[in-house]
């Protein structure tokens, strides 16, 4: 199955929770991503699933700088049920690439004075708060990070662990541009325009976290 693209309704057949995790992250892809996604739900729907989840983002706002907080925006309105992680640590996915691309490099780059706060998570927690709100059948948004947040540099720091760290201030428009530029390119770089902005767009988030009311002591 593709969103956006044609599938069989039956495919939902007999199953009581979907977790909706599908994203193209093609610029200009909001309208297949929304109209994608609904169909899905509306077809999950219609075969009898009991509970519908959008693992949504930290970054999704109405007035997200970026096409992907937007549209992750957007998308929360057809949920009953919603997690908001912020980067999830672990071995794979985007912090995986974030940190493997970091430690490629002789200096870290930080978007201006690197302090921006970071919403992060452990992958072993953010799965089990996701596994409570799911098997307690939960509904509303559920913003799953720490509630202290570490800044930029430290995270970097993290993910170099056990390397010399070189910090490399870039100013935010500079760095948007040299971003752009090389994934027109396809070069591995650290953060693509699309998490840059993101990252500026944290200071100002709405977001509190509400991981201590799921999992007390984290």
């Amino acid at each position: 199955m593709q969103l956006g693209g044609p599938f069989d309704a039956s495919v939902f057949a007999g199953i009581d929770t979907v977790i909706h995790c599908a994203h193209d992250f093609t610029v200009g892809a909001q309208s297949k991503n929304v109209e994608g996604t609904r169909a899905w739900v509306e077809a999950a729907k219609s075969q009898g699933a009991r509970m519908q989840v959008l693992l949504s983002s930290y970054s999704a706002r109405a007035d997200a700088d970026s096409e992907y907080g937007r549209t992750k925006f957007e998308m929360e309105r057809m949920f009953q049920t919603v997690l908001r992680p912020g980067l999830v640590m672990g071995d794979g996915g985007l912090y995986r690439k974030q940190r493997a691309a970091l430690r490629r490099l002789p200096v870290a780059p930080v978007i201006g004075d690197g302090l921006q706060p970071t919403a992060v998570i452990q992958l072993a927690d953010f799965l089990a708060a996701a596994t409570l709100v799911v098997e307690e059948a939960r509904t509303g948004a559920f913003n799953l990070f720490y509630e202290k947040q570490p800044s930029y540099r430290e995270l970097v720091r993290t993910m170099k662990a056990g390397q010399r760290t070189v910090f490399l201030p870039i100013p935010a428009g500079l760095a948007l541009g040299l971003a752009r530029a090389a994934e027109a390119l396809h070069l591995p770089i650290p953060l693509k325009a699309a998490q840059i902005r993101a990252l500026l767009g944290n200071r100002t988030a709405p977001w509190k976290s509400d991981l201590g009311k799921l999992l007390p002591g984290s």
